[in-house]
């Protein structure tokens, strides 16, 4: 690649709001040595990647953002109801989601995705509008940001869309669709439909980076089981996700991989904790020292 030609692209998984606090984290403690997610060129958020990379691919400072974690994701799901998460249709979408991981071939997998959307549209929320609302208070009426882009899945079909610039779609309608976990959050209308959670069809979809030179890939998740777990539906889902990253490998994408340390697992309860709105600044602390832990070792692949 010649210099001044490499395009980079950052992509952001879902976690709720502790992963939105965590990559937070992430992007000041690599800005700190030196990795700057601010230059990517395309950056592909999940649910709480799409907040992340809509506030960073703004122009926003990572540092100033984590200081004021708390009150940036919290303070507005505190008085739309946001933060009442339902514990009941979290754990009705988790095992949706591992069932998902077991179905094999496109149409079914298409099919998974519409009981999952049928699943979110019969689930009691807090009202749609007040839900956008929410998203729209966290991203402060920016504009779409150059180069973002963020995912969703049409409820009723189970297509899979990447919302951008050109969809001509509002930003808070369109990261609030990817954010739109189901069970939990109401479905999205855009354009007469209704979209839900990207995560809906992977936690990562990595594979939208296609075509970039490097790529930071942050899975909030760990992409394989921690020592002394074994449950073969998280494998099978967390091994979809390595799939992914692989292809895009395989496909010429040089890719520099993020994925949890222990205490970010700890503080996360290993993956049960991520909706618990009280972790925000323990959460972005450790991304931040996570952050400065890679720098040097991302610096390899995002800076040439």
């Amino acid at each position: 690649m010649a210099e001044g030609t490499t395009t980079r692209a950052l992509v952001l998984g879902g976690g709720g709001p502790v992963g939105i606090a965590w990559e937070l984290g992430l992007a000041a403690g690599l800005a700190a040595g030196g990795v700057e997610l601010r230059d990517a060129d395309r950056v592909i958020g999940t649910s709480a990647g799409s907040i992340t990379g809509a506030m960073l691919q703004s122009g926003e400072d990572p540092s100033v953002l984590v200081a004021d974690v708390e009150q940036l994701v919290a303070g507005g799901a505190a008085s739309s109801g946001a933060d009442a998460v339902s514990s009941d249709g979290l754990a009705r979408f988790m095992e949706l989601t591992f069932e998902g991981a077991a179905v094999d071939g496109a149409e079914a997998e298409a099919a998974h995705r519409r009981a999952i959307g049928t699943f979110a549209l019969g689930a009691e929320t807090i009202p749609e509008d007040a839900f956008v609302d929410t998203i729209g208070g966290v991203l402060a009426e920016r504009p779409w940001p150059q180069g973002f882009a963020c995912t969703a899945v049409d409820a009723a079909t189970g297509d899979f869309r990447v919302w951008d610039a050109e969809a001509g779609v509002p930003l808070e309608r369109a990261v609030a669709s990817s954010c739109s976990v189901p069970g939990v959050y109401p479905p999205v209308t855009i354009d007469g439909a209704r979209y839900v959670d990207g995560g809906v069809r992977s936690a990562l979809n990595a594979d939208v980076a296609t075509g970039c030179d490097v790529a930071v890939v942050i899975s909030v998740m760990v992409l394989e089981l921690p020592p002394g777990i074994d449950d073969p539906r998280i494998a099978r889902l967390l091994g979809s996700m390595q799939t992914q990253v692989e292809a895009l490998e395989a496909s010429g994408t040089e890719v520099a991989l993020i994925v949890p340390d222990m205490e970010f697992l700890v503080l996360s309860g290993f993956g049960m904790s991520l909706m618990d709105f009280s972790l925000l600044d323990a959460a972005a602390a450790s991304g931040q020292r996570l952050g400065r832990a890679e720098a040097e070792r991302v610096a390899r692949v995002w800076n040439r």
